[in-house]
């Protein structure tokens, strides 16, 4: 038995005797969801997905005050990164007065690069799979 990744196997298709893993899992998969979320199931193509995660990427590069201030301070971190060697020797000058000041200043420098470059590869990511896209179409019309 052959399925799409946007078809719809009925629960019926795992009781009769069908010994095909992918219809087993995704005949449990659905006998779990209710009728809202197996609509959303059965209605998901590669297409859909793509769109709906660019959108909601968008929309939070838009509105996302956290990625706002994350990409107006990447300058600053920059600089201070480059500071960073000579700022822990003086650090370990005075360890008691400097080193949970500076400690503190450099797990928030490491925090904010880590977070750019999360939404960074995200969206690289994203640029992939729509680049990808089109040659799925190609092989669902080559082998339907």
């Amino acid at each position: 038995m052959s399925t799409t990744l946007g078809g719809s196997t009925s629960a019926s298709a795992a009781l009769d005797g069908s010994d095909d893993p992918w219809a087993l899992a995704k005949a449990r998969f659905l006998s779990d969801l209710d009728s809202s979320e197996r609509d959303l199931f059965n209605n998901a193509t590669l297409a859909n997905l793509y769109y709906t995660t660019s959108n909601s990427n968008r929309d939070d590069a838009e509105k996302s005050r956290v990625r706002a201030v994350a990409t107006k301070l990447g300058p600053l971190v920059s600089a201070i990164e480059s500071y960073g060697k000579a700022l822990d020797t003086f650090a370990q000058i005075a360890p008691l007065y400097l080193s949970p000041i500076w400690g503190s200043i450099r797990v928030l420098l490491v925090l904010a690069r880590s977070y750019g470059k999360f939404f960074e590869r995200l969206v690289d990511t994203l640029g992939r799979i729509g680049d990808v896209l089109p040659r799925f179409r190609d092989y669902e019309r080559i082998y339907s």
